[in-house]
C-alpha cells in the first residue's frame, strides 16, 4: 500500500470551477483532478496527515467546497479521516521557535518556503518517508535534489507547468 502526502495545491487546483481556471493552467488541472478522482476510487493510497490539523485546516482554506471536484474531495477526505490508521497520522514537533523538528535545515534547504515545511517534516517524519504529491508549485523544483539527501522524494504531477514556473518565478528572479 502506497503511503503519499497531498500538497494542497492539488485539491485546490482540482476544484476551481473550469471556467474559473486560467487556460494556461487547464492541462495541469486535469491532471490534479484526475489525481483526486483515483485516490477517491481506489484504496491503494493512504493520505498521512498531521496530529495538529495544520494540513486539514490549509485544506479548508484553500479547497472550494462548492464546485463537484471539491464537494467530492471533502467527501472523501472526511470519510477518510474517520479511519486513518495511527502510522499515518503523524504529530509535528515543533522547537521552541516553533521550527519543525523534523524539517532537515541545512545550508540548501533553509530558505523553503515556511508554509510548505509541514509538508517535507511531514514525509521525514513518517517511517515509509512517503512522497509528496506537487501539482504545479515550480518553487520545489529548486529543492529537490536537497530533500532527496534525506530520502524525501516530490512527485510532480505536471512536471513541464511546475518547470515553467520555476523559469518564471525562482530562475528570473536569480534566488531559489
Amino acid at each position: 500500500m502506497d503511503r503519499v502526502i497531498l500538497d494542497t495545491n492539488v485539491p485546490a487546483k482540482a476544484s476551481i470551477a473550469p471556467q474559473s481556471c486560467p487556460i494556461e493552467e487547464l492541462d495541469m488541472q486535469e491532471k490534479c483532478m484526475e489525481y483526486i478522482g483515483e485516490l477517491i476510487r481506489k484504496n491503494d493510497k493512504k493520505l498521512v496527515l498531521d496530529l495538529g490539523y495544520e494540513i486539514w485546516k490549509e485544506y479548508h482554506n484553500h479547497v472550494c467546497k462548492d464546485t463537484s471536484m471539491g464537494k467530492l474531495f471533502f467527501k472523501w477526505f472526511y470519510e477518510y479521516c474517520s479511519t486513518i490508521l495511527p502510522q499515518d497520522h503523524i504529530k509535528l514537533e515543533k522547537d521552541q521557535e516553533g521550527l519543525y523538528v523534523d524539517f532537515p535545515y541545512d545550508d540548501e534547504t533553509k530558505n523553503f518556503d515556511e508554509a510548505d515545511k509541514k509538508f517535507v517534516a511531514l514525509s521525514n517524519a513518517h517511517s515509509d518517508k512517503p512522497p509528496i504529491i506537487e501539482a504545479s508549485d515550480g518553487k520545489w523544483l529548486g529543492y529537490e535534489a536537497a530533500f532527496a539527501k534525506y530520502g524525501i522524494h516530490i512527485e510532480f504531477l505536471d512536471r513541464e507547468y511546475a518547470q515553467k514556473m520555476y523559469e518564471q518565478k525562482i530562475l528570473n528572479k536569480g534566488h531559489k
